[in-house]
């Protein structure tokens, strides 16, 4: 036993190389997240480990308490890899990062960790991580990614059915920053990839789908408990919320989006999350503070537009969405599993309860084969909503009568990557192995757009994101990962068969490589 745990310890701290130093887990690992997940189903993490960025100080005095000989192999190098990550993370101040990514072909989906789809992308950034301040810098270039007005077009051409956005070249800060902490709070300012949620795949509110938003936040760093006996009962819990600004190439103009979530732990088979996201201001609309007020009350306003009408038709200010997600972790005759659900409404049909739901439901096992830990999930996604609770209209979900180019950012969803009236189930598989190398194998089977509708359907800057017409799309995705030239690199393909549409093949790399 102490010789493999010396060897393992070897191991993992050669392969930290391949990593930069910030004061969160970031959700661009889907092996570090897996990991992490493993631990806290265990008992070894007692902090909720579902909302990302991910406070590095939330969870690491649990994993560094926890003696080795006291777990199971699987655990062991979980264990392990969490610890060295760490580690590596904060043994220098100074970071630099280069990264590059080559598709063939863009790719249509994405999921945590997983978030590339254009054909190229450079990247180059610098970390500074001190006691109290965080900064970084990056600078990226990609070959589209992002709306633009097409040539001679303006914002209010965009409602009409004329082409006025185009794809374009994405030069942009995306994930840069400056963070403070104060207290038990990380004060942060920059473009931060989030993902909220137990999905293993994908999210309804928050996912990396989109671009991340340029946004100003507050984050809780350690989840301990409250001592007063009113509230201890909920366990350890974690808050973050921020206000985002949205693109000028919008029927509303830079619109903003403020956005919370509350996770806490009341047993250690337990994970509760609530999550809520408004958009509201921008050109033309209320933004001050006292309309800021009405929105996070939830103040209503009539959703045809009149003073005064009945309450079937009240509907919240702005934007919103909102909901809940509950992850359960256990074993069953000593193997490990999960069930996790999350439903997010668009509306509400009282002062704060969710209507016009959308719903992901997922099952999970971690099984450990052949010296490597293997996790086995099955996640399915609804976004099929009816337009409300006497209509089976759909076209709603991720869409609004004002905010018109809906719950988006530069043309991609900001929650789920299949966008709405989708349905998709979805297998992954993904593997570790003891010298640092990962694999992933994504089975999806997703019906698109599947009430063949769209809320405007002659207009290709609004509406649904993929198709105005429903198809069927079977997709394969693989992935591997490895340490190579003294960095890490990623290769790995995409490939979907889709019933009334062109199929879509794409072989893709990326290195990353730090100093």
């Amino acid at each position: 036993m102490r010789n493999r745990i010396f060897l393992l310890s070897t191991l993992f701290c050669a392969i930290s190389v391949s990593v930069n130093a910030e004061p969160w887990v970031k959700p661009d690992d889907y092996g570090l997240r897996a990991d992490i997940q493993q631990l806290a189903d265990a008992g070894v993490i007692l902090a909720p480990v579902t909302t990302y960025p991910l406070m590095w100080k939330s969870f690491i005095n649990d994993v560094d308490s926890t003696p080795l000989e006291q777990l199971t192999p699987s655990l062991q190098d979980a264990l392990l890899r969490v610890k060295h990550r760490y580690k590596s993370e904060n043994s220098s101040s100074h970071n630099v990062q280069l990264a590059a990514f080559a598709a063939t072909d863009s790719i249509i989906a994405t999921s945590f960790g997983a978030t590339n789809t254009q054909e190229s992308e450079l990247s180059a950034a610098y970390t500074y991580l001190g006691n109290n301040f965080a900064a970084k810098i990056a600078v990226n270039s990609r070959s589209d990614g992002k709306k633009c007005l097409a040539k001679d077009k303006k914002t209010d051409d965009i409602v009409t059915n004329e082409q006025a956005l185009i794809d374009c070249k994405d030069t942009s800060f995306d994930d840069s920053y400056l963070a403070y902490r104060l207290g038990n709070w990380i004060f942060r300012a920059g473009a931060v990839e989030q993902f909220w949620g137990p999905g293993v795949d994908n999210s309804l509110i928050m996912s990396g789908n989109a671009k991340p938003l340029p946004a100003v936040s507050v984050t809780r760093e350690q989840s301990t408990a409250f001592e007063t006996p009113w509230l201890s009962w909920i366990g350890q819990w974690g808050f973050t919320a921020q206000m985002a600004k949205l693109e000028s190439t919008r029927v509303i103009p830079d619109a903003l989006l403020w956005s919370s979530r509350v996770n806490f732990r009341p047993l250690q088979q337990l994970e509760i999350a609530l999550s809520w996201s408004a958009q509201w201001a921008g050109d033309g609309q209320p933004s001050s503070a006292g309309d800021f007020i009405d929105v996070i009350t939830g103040q209503t306003t009539c959703a045809n537009g009149s003073e005064s009408c009945d309450s079937a038709l009240d509907s919240k200010i702005g934007n919103q969405l909102a909901g809940v997600d509950i992850r359960w972790s256990d074993t069953l005759f000593e193997q490990p599993y999960a069930l996790y659900a999350s439903t997010i409404g668009e509306d509400a049909s009282s002062q704060f309860k969710p209507a016009d739901r959308a719903y992901l439901f997922g099952v999970q096992t971690t099984q450990r084969i052949y010296d490597q830990n293997i996790l086995v999930n099955v996640e399915y996604i609804d976004t099929g909503v009816s337009c409300s609770s006497e209509s089976s209209t759909e076209n709603c979900y991720y869409e609004h009568t004002e905010y018109k180019s809906g719950y988006r950012y530069h043309g991609r969803t900001i929650g789920s990557t299949y966008d709405n009236d989708a349905q998709s189930v979805v297998l992954t598989l993904l593997g570790q192995l003891s010298n640092g190398d990962d694999w992933q194998v994504k089975l999806r089977n997703v019906d698109y757009n599947s009430d063949n509708r769209d809320r405007y359907p002659n207009n290709p800057n609004l509406g649904n994101t993929i198709t105005k017409t429903g198809f069927n799309s079977k997709q394969l995705e693989l992935r591997y990962r490895m340490l190579s030239m003294g960095g890490r690199l990623t290769l790995g393909a995409f490939a979907s068969n889709n019933d009334g549409a062109e199929n879509d093949t794409s072989a893709f790399a990326k290195y990353e490589y730090n100093f």
